[in-house]
């Protein structure tokens, strides 16, 4: 395995020595090339469901979440590597499943664990930065905050405003009766405002920095919207509505769904009050997206910025009162059916991909390092790591279809695809081209293609096992 300090003092040692041997005409190259690179918006939803949105066949208006899609590509068949919080960005930021983590990200973590990013694992901000990008986390990370050097500033981040763990009261910040969870460059602040506009008005003002620099930038917003909220049972703010409520560890905390009151009145005609809150959520979400797209073009950025919208997992649309909408598809956050894993995914880059594109190739978060890699010029170093991705760049400018395998583990809840097949736990086998709902399972009828996947999976598990 690459290790990461040194990987990062050669390449930053490297890039100090070029640019102090540059003269005038050869540091206006750099700077060109820099032009070239394309900043990079990673715009990571939480808990939103595979039917929510209104170009998935959703009742909750999103226009301009919509319209990333139609400047770009929608995609049918995007996944997440688990249908859970931490392991689904331990993907996004590594391009390994969560398996491969060295402290515990294959499992979602909690107020209390340890879990955490190891040194020698490479996050996606620390090989941006070895291309001179400019890098910013605004939101929430919850990969590791037990001790302060597992918190993303460690781990190629330049600026970091946002939670540090999984969920907070939206309104209050806090974490039940647990107490607060919101910092800002590292110290906790209590910013007054609702979690999807205050981690809004970090990213503004982070573009705001970037546009005054060179160097092309990553911003990674993962919002907290529409997960529910962690309120603590004293303090309960306006339009709050509660799911359940219990203790963790001694403290008294609620799961909530609250939105605030001007975006709830525009769904009063919802009677189901879980989901009129929840519609609201997805609606503020929908419009703080609105105002990042916004600012790139008042800026000048939008041409040359690539914008990814995300969401980390599927939404509950069975527990919690079934507040959200995985569409036809069946199970749900938690779980390795498709309603868990399969999510709404959208792409970007004006001038460079072509609009208005409906894409069905299966896609995984594990994808985009290896991707992003090609487009900026780190591909060479991952092959020191365990890169469970592809680069699909062919599928992104050049509508080809690439023949791959995902995998999925999640507290015992397994499923491994190939094609249009999918085998979950090893007994149930579904043909996803023709029945996504997996409503009908064929293992009896091919036990060949069951036989066939299933060695696929200990295939996987040796190498996980593998130093």
């Amino acid at each position: 395995m690459l290790y990461k300090n040194l990987f990062l003092r050669l390449n930053c040692l490297f890039l100090s020595l070029s640019l102090l041997s540059c003269g005038t005409e050869t540091n206006s190259e750099t700077d060109n090339q820099a032009a070239l690179k394309p900043n990079i918006i990673i715009l990571y939803a939480d808990d939103l469901g595979y039917g929510d949105l209104s170009s998935y066949g959703g009742d909750i208006p999103t226009p301009n979440i919509d319209q990333i899609g139609k400047d770009g590509i929608r995609f049918t068949q995007f996944y997440v590597s688990s249908p859970a919080c931490s392991p689904s960005r331990y993907s996004l930021l590594t391009g390994s499943y969560p398996q491969r983590s060295m402290h515990g990200l294959d499992k979602v973590i909690m107020p209390g664990n340890d879990f955490h990013i190891d040194d020698e694992e490479v996050l996606l901000p620390e090989l941006l930065k070895t291309q001179g990008y400019f890098t910013g986390i605004m939101g929430k990370w919850h990969l590791g905050s037990h001790k302060p050097e597992y918190l993303p500033t460690h781990y190629g981040f330049d600026r970091f405003s946002g939670m540090q763990g999984g969920v907070v009261d939206h309104f209050t910040h806090v974490y039940g009766a647990m107490g607060h969870d919101w910092f800002v460059d590292g110290k906790p602040q209590h910013d007054a405002g609702y979690s999807t506009e205050l981690i809004t008005r970090y990213a503004l003002g982070f573009l705001d920095e970037a546009s005054a620099k060179e160097n092309p930038f990553f911003l990674y917003i993962p919002y907290t919207a529409p997960h529910y909220g962690k309120t603590d049972p004293d303090t309960i703010p306006d339009v709050t509505v509660a799911l359940s409520e219990g203790t963790y560890q001694g403290y008294e905390i609620m799961n909530t769904l609250q939105a605030p009151p001007e975006y709830v009145d525009q769904f009063s005609q919802v009677e189901d009050p879980y989901r009129r809150v929840y519609s609201a959520m997805v609606a503020c979400l929908d419009d703080n997206i609105g105002k990042v797209m916004a600012t790139l073009e008042e800026k000048g950025m939008s041409d040359n910025t690539m914008v990814w919208f995300i969401s980390d997992n599927g939404g509950y649309s069975i527990r919690y009162h079934g507040h959200s909408s995985n569409g036809i598809l069946s199970g749900e956050k938690g779980a390795t059916g498709e309603g868990g894993i399969r999510i709404p995914a959208m792409v970007q880059w004006k001038g460079k991909i072509e609009p208005a594109q409906v894409i069905t190739q299966p896609i995984g978060n594990v994808d985009l390092v290896p991707t992003l890699g090609a487009i900026t010029g780190y591909a060479d170093t991952l092959s020191s790591l365990p890169i469970d991705g592809i680069d699909i760049n062919e599928v992104l400018f050049e509508g080809k279809t690439l023949e791959r395998d995902l995998f999925w583990r999640y507290h015992g809840d397994e499923a491994f695809r190939r094609g249009d097949w999918k085998l979950r736990n090893g007994e149930a086998l579904y043909n996803l081209a023709s029945d996504m709902s997996e409503q009908n399972n064929l293992a009896a009828e091919y036990p060949d293609k069951v036989n066939e996947l299933q060695q696929e999976v200990e295939k996987l598990d040796r190498s996980f096992d593998a130093p």
